[in-house]
């Protein structure tokens, strides 16, 4: 990261991740180790970089990283999963304070400055949260959430109930207009006292389902199939139908290929068991194309 006096175009000051953290930790060296996704220059002339492959949210002054101020740790998913774009509230405002998308635990969180170490003070979560990528406070206490696998952006008041919600495809990070940069002006949440909310336990068999699939399937594969993959109106339903059919296509073909002996046939060669295997092939194709129709039509309705 580095600071550019734009007036002359001069790189004033340059911070190197490697100076300072293991290149052990994050992710590939050789590739997106860190994946620094967010950078907030502070009034106190400090700046906040979000760490987001180191699961943290570190301090920076013209030394290099603030000690003690770091916000999570390496691997420590209880703080922190790979968030995104944090927001900083400063003392004026009942901070200091961080209120952050904790993307890949499904939540947003705040952690207050108190005592030298950084402490939880609020979460919000609901059932349809998957992959939250953005969340700011805003002046009157409530928080804009940019929810992306949930495709929606809403606003959550002090109650922790959502005032309003609008179906957004993907969204990545959303402002309220009016507001300023990364909407400021908003109270800590131990300031205005605000309400957590989390995610309702599951109660009915295709819940309880569900919730064992995603038990199962590490979070960074679902939200990269989701998220980058798959079509933005497949849910979770859908992939596991797609792939589904896939395993029976598959299956059956090659039942179908090891029963008729099949060869590819030349105008000489072809009999009736041929054509009937080839039929049963293209059967077996036109299926899986309707499949996905199906799945593209129950989604958009």
């Amino acid at each position: 990261m580095f600071v550019v006096n734009t007036s002359s175009g001069i790189r004033e000051w340059t911070w190197a991740a490697e100076s300072e953290l293991p290149i052990t930790g994050g992710g590939d060296y050789r590739k997106d180790w860190v994946h620094l996704n967010d950078v907030e220059y502070l009034h106190d002339g400090r700046i906040m970089v979000d760490l987001r492959n180191q699961d943290k949210v570190a301090f920076l002054n013209r030394t290099g990283i603030v000690e003690n101020w770091t916000l999570g740790t390496d691997d420590d998913y209880d703080v922190l999963r790979e968030q995104h774009n944090p927001d900083y509230i400063p003392a004026s405002e009942g901070g200091p304070a961080v209120v952050v998308a904790d993307s890949e635990n499904d939540r947003v969180v705040e952690y207050q400055r108190e005592g030298g170490e950084w402490t939880r003070t609020w979460v919000w979560s609901d059932d349809e949260m998957q992959w939250s990528r953005d969340a700011d406070r805003l002046p009157d206490g409530n928080t804009l959430v940019t929810d992306t696998i949930g495709d929606r952006v809403f606003e959550v008041n002090r109650e922790g109930e959502i005032v309003w919600e609008v179906p957004v495809d993907r969204a990545y990070e959303a402002e309220r207009l009016g507001t300023g940069d990364e909407s400021a002006g908003g109270p800590s949440a131990a300031s205005a006292d605000l309400e957590s909310r989390r995610a309702e336990p599951p109660s009915g068999p295709a819940e309880q389902f569900e919730e064992a699939v995603r038990d199962a399937v590490p979070i960074e594969v679902q939200n990269g199939l989701l998220g980058y993959f798959f079509p933005w109106w497949m849910g979770l339903y859908d992939v596991l139908a797609t792939f589904a059919l896939v395993v029976a296509v598959a299956v059956w073909g090659g039942l179908e290929l090891r029963w008729s002996s099949l060869s590819l046939p030349t105008r000489e060669s072809l009999d009736t068991d041929s054509l009937v295997s080839l039929r049963s092939i293209l059967v077996l194709t036109l299926v899986a194309a309707l499949g996905y129709a199906a799945a593209g039509v129950t989604a958009l309705l």
